[in-house]
């Protein structure tokens, strides 16, 4: 759109800045002193534009080649490594009044001042861990939040501009809310003020693919990654940061010979492109887990012996936690074969040899509360704890699909029960301890999605541990884990009570829902089973009150009891009976070809001629207790009343239930959220989409297959 057009549609009211830094100011090492000439060109010079600086000769690309891989410190760009550029500059351009608006929308000067000294606790800029590597960071320290009252003058590159804003955005949305009382005097509210700040810089620069051909840019696509995963929107996180990955594969940061190629606008920008490759990877992989979405490369050098020696333990580890989280995605992605388990116990020991790496005492959960006063402490020990979350949810990733198998195959599947239970367990007591610390609902957002997955995972693993003819190994700590989620779930309780937080509240809820489900002392179900789409009950209605019904956008309706779990197709509003291809027909199979509580191998799908969808509706639950046959549904979209797994195996009509309020939000809307919604229009962003798909392929393919083939 025409420049004119873009500055007067996001012109705000406020008079311009009057007050112009000079850059922010780094270690003597990093820093690169300007000539007389190359200063005075800086700042009366004109705004770079993308087109003129590419035309520039070469002196203002960065390459960066070595036949042997240097240690980080010497990797970081900089002035003594010889990386370091001057921004160019010319006096006209397509986005030549970009930056000075840009700068006349940052808040005024003396509003950031008050909320960096509202702010009671000393804190730092944790958006510094996406570009330096944990070995520097922790020599130099982390910047503080004064840094951010050295702002960049009107006339830098508009991406320079961008970045203070994402990091004024970021740091805001570790405000208490609070302090919000105390900064009334503001301009704005500080929620306000960096969802404008965020906005503006989103809409106007790091999505402008003709600006992003810096370091810089790319360092403030990753802030935006880090700045939407912070609100819980985890799919433009996702978005943001492929984005980013897109932008580092062009730069050839991914490149095995360590030769890169970018544009470096700021001569003070520090930055290890490394470092950077390995965290848009390593952020790709933890949210592809949470999402159920394919990764987004392959490489895997990040864990090299080389690497690995060079790098801080946290380092190392997460090194290793990025190898094995692509692994488990390969593993998802390929069609459930009987090497899984074989690939998940392969993987299970390559966890434990990480863990071992690092000292039993780093594994403790950290006491946050007694580095309140420490900012740089307090910073390495939640990032120690958010460490150790991410660990024990790889565990969880890992077991998943093997977890309510154990119960339908003599049990041998109950090393990945067990692991599910105890990961569940870390994963929920450090939560407790984050949450009691810190009640910003905007503030290591990601660990909230893991901890509702683990309590989800720990009391389907107590229901489903329930058989009335198999001892019950988790019966007495039932108690002890019940406690742990309501705990849980009171900390949700106050993060949603402060900040009005629509993810914790619909947690709060579905933890209720969840914990009314009654778990008996042997009188249960056979096991939890996952029904296929559209699978209708043999036998007339029975209404239990005690059924938790989850609507989830784009996968069905999943319900679940203490006589076990099913699943109903996605109600779309425009779907029928009457056109849909998909009509529901009965197909005959001798039972004996299906073993209790285990689902018909592909061979026996190939040759009774049954598809993989209707392999999904196979279960001995849903055959009447002395017939011949069982009975297969082909999926139908129209709704249909499902089946509950009794405990003597056969089903029962579960009465349809009141949606609650947010599985009946989309329904009542008509329709689905956006593929990329914000938070608040989808607090859990598919993240239990994701669980149950991984719940379901357990029931996709049985290892023992073999034993009665």
């Amino acid at each position: 759109m025409p420049e004119d057009v873009w500055v007067s549609k996001y012109r705000i009211g406020h008079e311009p800045n009057t007050h112009i830094g000079r850059g922010i100011n780094y270690t003597d090492e990093a820093r690169t002193p300007l000539t007389p000439s190359e200063d005075h060109r800086r700042m009366s010079s004109g705004i770079p534009t993308p087109a003129s600086t590419i035309s520039e000769n070469s002196r203002y690309l960065a390459f960066h080649q070595s036949s042997k891989y240097q240690p980080a410190d010497h990797d970081v760009l900089s002035h003594n490594s010889g990386q370091a550029i001057t921004d160019a500059s010319v006096p006209h351009g397509k986005y030549q009044k970009l930056s000075p608006f840009l700068h006349e929308s940052l808040p005024p000067w003396e509003d950031t001042q008050r909320i960096c000294k509202a702010y009671h606790r000393p804190s730092v800029l944790a958006h510094e861990i996406l570009t330096m590597p944990y070995t520097t960071l922790e020599k130099t320290g982390l910047k503080t939040a004064e840094s951010l009252l050295e702002i960049p003058g009107p006339n830098v590159h508009p991406v320079l501009v961008a970045r203070h804003m994402l990091q004024l955005a970021v740091f805001l949305q570790h405000v208490h809310p609070d302090l919000h009382e105390e900064l009334k005097s503001l301009s704005e509210s500080p929620r306000a003020m960096m969802e404008r700040l965020a906005d503006l810089a989103i809409n106007l620069v790091t999505t402008k693919d003709e600006l992003l051909g810096s370091i810089e840019a790319l360092e403030c696509v990753m802030i935006e990654s880090m700045y939407q995963a912070n609100i819980g929107s985890l799919r433009r996180s996702w978005v943001a940061n492929r984005r980013a990955m897109g932008i580092a594969q062009l730069m050839g940061l991914d490149r095995p010979d360590n030769r890169t190629q970018f544009q470096l606008l700021d001569p003070n920008t520090r930055c290890h492109p490394k470092l950077m490759w390995l965290r848009i990877v390593f952020l790709d992989r933890q949210l592809c887990l949470l999402l159920g979405l394919p990764q987004g490369c392959l490489d895997r050098s990040m864990a090299s012996d080389a690497l690995l020696a060079m790098d801080a333990p946290m380092g190392r580890l997460e090194r290793i936690h990025c190898v094995l989280s692509s692994r488990i995605l390969e593993r998802d992605a390929s069609d459930p074969n009987l090497d899984d388990y074989a690939m998940t116990r392969t993987l299970d020991v390559e966890l434990q040899k990480a863990a071992r790496s690092l000292p039993s005492k780093w594994w403790l959960a950290p006491n946050l509360n007694t580095r309140s006063t420490d900012s740089q402490a307090l910073f390495w020990d939640t990032r120690r704890l958010f460490a150790q979350v991410l660990h024990y949810n790889l565990l969880n990733q890992l077991h998943l699909p093997y977890m309510l198998r154990s119960s339908s195959t003599g049990r041998q599947y109950e090393y990945s029960r067990i692991t599910c239970v105890n990961a569940s367990r870390e994963v929920l007591s450090r939560f407790i301890t984050l949450r009691s610390f810190n009640q910003i609902a905007y503030s290591c957002r990601t660990v909230d999605f893991i901890a509702l997955m683990a309590a989800m995972t720990l009391l389907l693993a107590h229901i489903d541990s329930n058989h009335p003819e198999a001892e019950n190994l988790l019966a007495h700590q039932y108690i002890s884990d019940r406690a742990m989620i309501e705990q849980a779930q009171e900390n949700m309780k106050e993060v949603n009570r402060l900040n009005s937080d629509t993810l914790s509240a619909q947690s709060v809820d579905l933890l209720r829902r969840l914990l009314a489900v009654e778990v008996g002392t042997g009188n249960g179900a056979q096991s939890i089973s996952i029904q296929g789409a559209g699978t209708q009950s043999l036998l007339p209605d029975q209404a239990d009150d005690t059924v938790v019904s989850v609507n989830i956008p784009y996968f069905g309706i999943v319900k679940i009891a203490s006589q076990g779990m099913s699943k109903e197709p996605p109600k779309h509003p425009s779907s029928s009976t009457t056109n849909c291809p998909l009509q529901s027909q009965m197909m005959d199979i001798p039972k004996d070809t299906i073993r209790t509580g285990t689902v018909h191998d592909d061979y026996h799908m190939r040759q009774y001629g049954h598809t993989r969808a209707q392999q999904m509706l196979i279960t001995d639950t849903i055959k009447p207790a002395d017939a011949g046959y069982i009975q297969l549904q082909t999926p139908s979209i129209s709704p249909n009343a499902l089946a509950a797994i009794g405990a003597s195996g056969i089903p029962t009509q579960i009465a349809p239930q009141p949606p609650n309020e947010f599985s009946g939000h989309f329904l009542q809307h008509g329709g689905y959220p956006g593929l990329t919604a914000r938070a608040e229009d989808w607090a859990f962003q598919g993240v239990d989409m994701a669980f149950f798909d991984s719940l379901m392929r357990s029931n996709a393919n049985d290892e023992t297959v073999d034993e009665w083939m």
